[in-house]
């Protein structure tokens, strides 16, 4: 398994043994100072620089928070946290003793995930990235990339990174790569378990964002898959940013962060989605939303699929399903269909393929119902959209919008608004 395909599935596989974990929060923090200093001595690749400096900064602030000597919650002591550090920090500082410190298992042989962390742009808090590069990689060459959303786990923000850093595996023979193996892989931290919603989404698109400075992606092999809450997310992402992504994969998941009766799933109607569930999952919605949630992309004629896989419960489901999933996603790319609609719940997502909806500084707080809503439909050069509730427009010609091209016409609500070469900026319309 490669380090973060299906990474956040992998709770409680680091073994902590008694002895290890009568240690103190001070003297584990020390070690893995220490360590971290002394490789960063020699010079090192910059991303592999920034991964140890991520793990140094990640104990440190987390440290920090157990000086204070006060329960984060009545469902985490003190204790629990100090337990919590010393198991992490010190299979982190192991890792970095044994096999975890050579550049090219992360940067070259895809054997490592780099861990990534940077101030947020919401509130300054550290946050972090996992991101797995693929075998050969090619920093000026264009990847697919693949997003994995974790489910809900453990809440401290040093768990997954340490999950990485176990005993080597017993060398297996050479077998054939599974699908997906040639992607980056990005991982991000959802802040605990919030279903990837409010100030977790907005990590989502930091990562990304962040992921770009360094690695080229391509724009047309985007996919996105959770498990659990982190399925809950996906399901609710996807229905704000339907034009992003080639593919999506729902595992374990429900409706319970977009329910049909809240109008926004026509927004995906032509977007692939595999859904992926156990016969025998035991969790309230699961089964009968996915079986739902895959009848009504059906009947909207979407391209969808449905695996059940038997005698499975909620985690973990098998390799097998896993990639057959994963397969299928990735036999697909973006394209931008000739008819789609869209429904504007918050002001953050406006719009999709370049149509978008200007919001006042006011409006971006609240967006009242009834919510605005278009219809686009494209034929050769002609694009005719239909409006509700709108009041301006902007329209995106240019491929990085609506993918026009020539001379095409423009009709809002059967006017006339725009003959003409694409412009350089959107067209905006200021009474719809």
């Amino acid at each position: 398994m490669r380090p973060f395909y299906g990474f956040f599935l992998l709770v409680g596989l680091v073994a902590i043994t008694s002895a290890q974990t009568a240690d103190t929060p001070e003297a584990c923090l020390s070690r893995l100072n220490s360590r971290v200093d002394a490789l960063l001595k020699n010079q090192q690749p910059p991303l592999f620089a920034w991964h140890l400096r991520s793990l140094k900064a990640l104990a440190q602030s987390e440290y920090a928070k157990l000086t204070v000597d006060f329960p984060q919650s009545s469902r985490h002591s003190v204790a629990d946290r100090v337990k919590e550090y010393v198991e992490y920090v010190g299979a982190i500082e192991r890792g970095l003793r044994q096999d975890h410190v050579d550049p090219d298992d992360y940067l070259k042989n895809g054997k490592g995930g780099l861990i990534l962390a940077r101030p947020s742009a919401i509130d300054g808090s550290l946050q972090y990235m996992m991101v797995d590069l693929p075998k050969g990689w090619d920093p000026n060459r264009a990847y697919p990339l693949s997003v994995a959303l974790h489910g809900s786990g453990p809440d401290n923000p040093l768990a997954y990174p340490s999950f990485g850093f176990g005993p080597p595996s017993s060398p297996k023979p050479e077998v054939a790569p599974r699908p997906g193996a040639d992607m980056i892989h990005l991982a991000p931290w959802g802040r605990g378990n919030r279903s990837w919603r409010g100030d977790a989404e907005t990590d989502l698109w930091e990562s990304i964002n962040l992921l770009k400075t360094f690695c080229k992606l391509d724009p047309d092999r985007w996919y996105i898959a959770g498990h659990s809450s982190g399925a809950d997310g996906t399901w609710a992402i996807v229905q704000h940013t339907p034009d992003l992504w080639a593919a999506v994969g729902i595992q374990s998941g429900s409706m319970l962060e977009g329910r049909p009766e809240w109008g926004l799933i026509p927004n995906v109607q032509y977007v692939p989605i595999f859904f992926l569930i156990g016969e025998k999952d035991p969790l309230p919605f699961r089964v009968p939303d996915m079986k739902e949630a895959y009848k009504i992309m059906s009947k909207m004629g979407g391209e969808t699929k449905l695996s059940i896989l038997p005698g499975i419960g909620h985690y973990p489901l098998t390799d097998a399903g896993l990639d057959e999933q994963m397969g299928w996603m990735i036999g697909h790319v973006r394209k931008r269909p000739d008819r789609f609609v869209f429904t504007v719940d918050q002001s953050a997502h406006p719009g999709v393929w370049g149509i978008t909806i200007p919001f006042s500084q006011l409006e971006r707080r609240f967006v009242k119902q009834p919510w605005p809503h278009f219809e686009c439909e494209i034929a050769g050069q002609e694009v005719h959209i239909k409006t509700k509730n709108i009041k301006q427009i902007n329209i995106d010609l240019s491929p990085n919008g609506l993918r026009m091209s020539g001379s095409p016409k423009v009709w809002v609500n059967g006017r006339l608004v725009f003959d003409g070469p694409i412009p350089d900026g959107p067209v905006h319309i200021d009474r719809v």
